[in-house]
């Protein structure tokens, strides 16, 4: 599935989510087929440290992916609408057809 690059937001109420990887971090790591963790930040035009996996939702499909975001960005404060940087690998939030589907 191809994602568009447009009209992400943060998913509000998502910091207190947690899974079996221990972090979203490591989620990320494990379900987006990258090999290492970014240097800079997932959204266009941030080259600031990405500091966790972020839970992002696109207007396209309404589901929630994982993306290395830094922390002006992975922040429930943060409302408005981001564009992705071509090429940015994304893992799916859902625990159920990552995580805890993987550990069963």
């Amino acid at each position: 599935m191809t994602l568009k690059c447009e009209g992400w937001k943060n998913v509000s109420g998502s910091g207190d989510q947690k899974c079996k990887c221990g972090s979203w971090k490591q989620h990320w790591l494990n379900f987006s087929g990258a090999t290492e963790w970014p240097a800079e930040c997932s959204i266009k035009g941030c080259s600031e440290k990405p500091v966790d996996g972020g839970h992002l939702r696109c207007s396209e499909n309404n589901l929630e992916y994982i993306a290395p975001l830094c922390s002006k960005h992975n922040n429930p404060n943060n409302t408005e609408e981001m564009t992705l940087k071509g090429g940015v690998k994304l893992a799916r939030a859902n625990r159920s057809e990552t995580c805890e589907k993987a550990k069963k």
